[in-house]
């Protein structure tokens, strides 16, 4: 055998030299990106075998996931262990069925079966976590923030009843009162005498209930005061707004 290039002939035209091989090494296949999945790459062409061009063209910056079988089981991914019984994850999950239980009769499972169908796939093609979103917790709270009774009237309607009658106010107001009674208490807590002293305590108390109430807010259990409260917000002010709007363009008093 000897190192002489390959001859290519183009169909209606006369034979060519077609340069793939390179007898002192140092082609195109060296620098190439692809190199490592090519099965032709060698170190001896000129020209490349595939794309007829030196160096081929890189790879794009970006390759969508293809889907694999992992992605068609619908069996939930296990938490990684711990080491330790988190007693917040299972009051979580026992609320969470216990909401279900009494706003649900069925319909979160197939509202949140029909959202999750509606796009599986987005358009880099990935798969959708809408896990997420927690479909399921969200439509049990807007139920909880519209449904249930809070004395006269649900959360949902004292906000909007509080914004359509204070305004601005409805948000100033409880945070004016709190600054109230904190900063006299900080000051006073400085000072030598017993009212300092009662101050102090007050003080204490006041942290210790915070810190419970912020490490109770941040744990898996606090989803159960916060996003009820959230989506009472959201929800009253649509309504608020809603009233607005209708009582506008309807005239009514």
């Amino acid at each position: 055998m000897t190192d002489a290039p390959y001859t290519f002939t183009k169909p209606g035209a006369s034979a060519t030299s077609w340069p793939l091989g390179a007898p002192d090494g140092g082609g195109c296949c060296t620098g190439c990106p692809i190199r490592e999945g090519c099965a032709l790459a060698a170190d001896t062409y000129v020209v490349c075998p595939i794309t007829g061009s030196a160096p081929p063209p890189a790879p794009p910056a970006r390759i969508p996931a293809q889907p694999t079988a992992d992605d068609f089981d619908d069996a939930p991914v296990a938490e990684p262990a711990t080491g330790r019984f988190d007693v917040t994850a299972v009051a979580s999950r026992g609320v969470e069925a216990a909401i279900s239980g009494a706003f649900g009769f069925g319909w979160t499972d197939l509202a949140t079966a029909l959202i999750e169908r509606s796009a599986v796939w987005d358009s880099e093609g990935n798969k959708v976590d809408w896990a997420r979103l927690q479909i399921k917790r969200n439509l049990l709270c807007i139920a909880v923030a519209t449904a249930a009774p809070l004395g006269d009237h649900t959360a949902t309607v004292w906000v909007a009843d509080a914004v359509r009658t204070y305004s601005v106010g409805a948000v100033f107001v409880p945070a004016g009162t709190a600054i109230a009674f904190v900063a006299p208490v900080f000051i006073g807590k400085h000072a030598s005498n017993a009212f300092g002293v009662l101050c102090k305590a007050v003080w204490g108390l006041t942290a210790v209930s915070a810190r419970t109430a912020w490490a109770l807010i941040t744990s898996r259990l606090g989803w159960v005061i916060t996003r009820p409260a959230i989506w009472a917000a959201i929800c009253g002010l649509t309504v608020a707004t809603w009233r607005f709007v209708v009582y506008r363009l309807t005239g009514a008093v």
